[in-house]
């Protein structure tokens, strides 16, 4: 699991823009948000694959999840188009 970038430090209450700044970047489709106590998730699909976006409250951090093991390819190479240098990352 690599953390994806951010310019300024994630909150619980920043998570959401920044998630929907993601998603447009990469051009991924949002399917299903699930929030808990300290805790979102967010299932995102990519040209048939799926990754979960993970934003962990203590950690203040952010990270794409495969959702299956045919997904793992996927979800490191969109974490390293978001986390190269020229990326904008907000």
């Amino acid at each position: 699991m690599s953390m994806l970038n951010t310019a300024q430090p994630l909150s619980f209450e920043r998570f959401p823009a920044w998630a929907e700044h993601l998603i447009a970047a990469l051009d991924l489709e949002l399917i299903e948000r699930e929030q808990g106590a300290d805790y979102q998730q967010w299932l995102l699909g990519f040209e048939g694959s799926r990754v979960l976006l993970c934003f962990e409250h203590y950690g203040n951090c952010a990270w794409l999840q495969p959702f299956s093991a045919a997904d793992q390819e996927v979800a490191a190479w969109l974490t390293e188009q978001w986390n190269r240098p020229s990326a904008v990352v907000c």
